[in-house]
């Protein structure tokens, strides 16, 4: 009886194993979508929000005082509390050559690779002194935005951009480590960025490691 509907069985089993993977990967591809939107109206409205209050040498123009209307205050958007439960938004990371544009989450747990790119705990901020890191999955479901990391030559450049500053860095080295090889996550007296990801796939048992320089 079994053997009658098990091909049965086993198409069944198949279209909802593609159809989850479908779904995951839409859904990452939309939230990531929006975070990089809400982070960009966010800096947006900053930049007005300083904007209105600079003084100006323009004479002002004679207040209405027939109409209700008051300027509109710039917003603060919180694109983290709408999407991914409250963590906070580090910044944006871009990759040209690999066409990739991601939000970047403080924290490396699952909801938050799930989504985005990790900035792991401790390590220095973009733009800052010192290393810093980034972490990223390589699936094909869900969260791949290291996906490619691989194809990163000598010489490419990865934008990392946190509030209204842009940082550019300059690919410099990539290599393969052992998980319990922990030293690439150590501070460094220069301004480098650490990329972190999975390899091989589909194995994952090793850390593919590219690193960066900051461009002057």
């Amino acid at each position: 009886m079994i053997r009658k509907y098990l091909p049965r069985i086993l198409i069944f089993l198949g279209i909802v194993i593609m159809g989850t993977a479908v779904y995951l990967e839409i859904s990452t591809e939309y939230y990531q979508k929006k975070l990089v939107e809400e982070y960009d109206r966010y800096i947006s409205n900053l930049q007005k929000a300083e904007e209105a209050a600079q003084p100006s040498d323009e004479p002002h123009s004679e207040i209405n005082t027939d109409t209700d209307e008051k300027p509109q205050e710039a917003v603060e958007v919180n694109p983290v509390e709408k999407y991914l439960e409250g963590k906070e938004l580090s910044g944006i990371v871009e990759i040209p050559s690999l066409g990739v544009k991601a939000a970047i989450l403080e924290g490396i747990d699952d909801r938050a690779l799930k989504y985005t790119v990790g900035h792991y705990p401790g390590t220095a901020d973009p733009g800052e002194k010192g290393n810093c890191v980034l972490l990223g999955h390589r699936n094909y479901v869900y969260g791949h935005y290291f996906r490619k990391l691989n194809e990163l030559k000598t010489g490419d450049q990865v934008i990392l951009r946190k509030g209204k500053d842009i940082f550019t860095y300059t690919v410099t080295e990539s290599f393969v480590v052992e998980p319990e090889e922990v030293w690439v996550l150590e501070p460094a007296k220069d301004t480098i960025l650490t990329m972190i990801t999975c390899t091989p796939v589909p194995a994952y048992t090793h850390r593919l490691v590219v690193r960066g320089a900051i461009m002057e």
